[in-house]
């Protein structure tokens, strides 16, 4: 007897449109495969093209995420951020690019919580520091200008004090604050009355600096 030959299964139908849904839409339902007069039916085949994989044996597998692709998200998740500059490294600048401040270590002074250094033109630089009043905390800063060296009096340290004021600091929104003591460093200072008492001193002027600054200062970067 001869066989009739059989017809090879059909290996794929394709998919009608569909509205609304995605192209690569992924099919979470696996199908059983029936029989009917044996012939796999239309609904229960394979979708062809390359939105589900088949393995050698037919079985319908979900979509794989190339390994690149999902380190990549891994570790853009798991990165952490960069750490904020701390107040005493900070390094700030006026609008008018006039003056300079760089923070410094307060060197382990009870009284000094935060030292600084700014750097006026024609080579001038001024001496700060801040100390922090009791009851009504405020943080209470000063800059002097070629202090006697040594033990000094007040009437010494006040003719070589060019400005004393509270030291202001505001964030990227405008809120106004206080310098802090420690901890991140503020985008912005505000030192009051800065410009009128510097024209005042004795440092501005022929040997002195010759460029008043503004007395808002913005953070530009961080020392190592």
């Amino acid at each position: 007897m001869v066989s009739a030959p059989r017809r090879p299964p059909p290996s794929c139908r394709t998919p009608p449109p569909q509205r609304g849904k995605p192209a690569f839409a992924p099919v979470f339902a696996n199908s059983r495969r029936r029989r009917k007069n044996g012939e796999a039916e239309d609904a229960d085949l394979p979708r062809c093209g390359g939105g589900v994989r088949q393995d050698g044996g037919g079985r319908r597998g979900a979509r794989h995420i190339p390994y690149g692709i999902f380190a990549l998200a891994i570790a853009l998740v798991s990165t952490p951020a960069h750490a904020a500059c701390p107040v005493e490294l900070a390094v700030y600048g006026d609008r008018d690019d006039a003056a300079g401040i760089d923070f410094r270590p307060a060197a382990n002074l009870a009284a000094v919580t935060n030292a600084f250094r700014m750097n006026l033109d024609n080579g001038v630089s001024l001496d700060g520091m801040v100390m922090w009043s009791e009851g009504i905390e405020r943080p209470y800063g000063s800059l002097t200008y070629e202090c006697p060296d040594g033990d000094v009096t007040g009437e010494e340290l006040e003719a070589c004090t060019v400005w004393q004021g509270v030291i202001y600091a505001a964030d990227e929104t405008g809120t106004v604050d206080l310098l802090p003591k420690t901890g991140a460093a503020p985008k912005t200072l505000i030192f009051p009355d800065l410009g009128p008492s510097l024209r005042l001193s004795a440092a501005y002027g022929e040997d002195g600096f010759s460029r008043v600054p503004w007395d808002v200062f913005a953070l530009k970067g961080c020392q190592e």
